[in-house]
């Protein structure tokens, strides 16, 4: 169902978020950083998504930033207090930083194993998906007008390049999933993709 007004698990997801992301040890985090969940919430409610989706959203933030070791405790909690069907859509669309072995994948290299492993993703987890990548293009947009261009990839070894490439990637794969039934959110993603591509080229 549609979320209006208060909603309790919504409350609770986001102090369960507050709780366990305040924990993790994360080179750079920032206020804006830990914000990230809340602004997400508030993406997927703006375009009508349910409970379970606003409450998946805000907690696979918290378990994509946690290692690969303390997630498994994490994701338990997850399953615990908020049910095994969020559980299940949250880790739909967390990256995958790590190969099957542990190692640490590039930047590059998680990303495109990331729109494999989104092309078998639920809707719920599309929505995710777009809400998140909808908030960390406005970010982007933000940082280049504010600092410029050399503060905006997350990687210290990564360009703009990577990014506007990146944000390309994500929106032809929702371009490609015609099952997908909140296209209002692609086209805010393509918007905001096209003036992130213009800022960068000095509009």
């Amino acid at each position: 169902m549609t979320v209006h007004g208060y909603s309790d698990r919504i409350n609770h997801a986001l102090a369960f978020a507050a709780k366990y992301y305040g924990t993790i040890d994360r080179p750079g985090m920032t206020m804006a950083y830990l914000a990230q969940p809340a602004n997400i919430a508030i993406i997927l409610a703006r375009y009508g998504c349910d409970d379970l989706t606003i409450v998946a959203g805000i907690l696979h933030r918290v378990l994509e930033e946690t290692p690969p070791g303390p997630r498994r405790v994490l994701e338990a909690k997850v399953s615990e207090k908020f049910g095994p069907i969020v559980l299940a859509t949250a880790r739909e669309v967390l990256e995958p930083r790590h190969d099957p072995l542990g190692r640490e994948r590039s930047w590059r290299a998680c990303k495109q194993e990331f729109l494999v492993q989104l092309a078998e993703a639920e809707p719920r987890a599309l929505d995710i998906c777009a809400a998140d990548e909808i908030h960390a293009c406005g970010a982007a947009i933000r940082i280049v007008r504010r600092l410029g261009a050399e503060y905006l990839h997350p990687n210290p070894a990564g360009t703009p390049v990577d990014t506007v490439w990146w944000f390309g990637a994500v929106t032809e794969h929702l371009t490609g999933r015609p099952e997908w039934p909140r296209k209002e959110m692609l086209r805010e993603l393509q918007l905001l993709n096209a003036e992130l591509r213009a800022v960068l080229d000095g509009g």
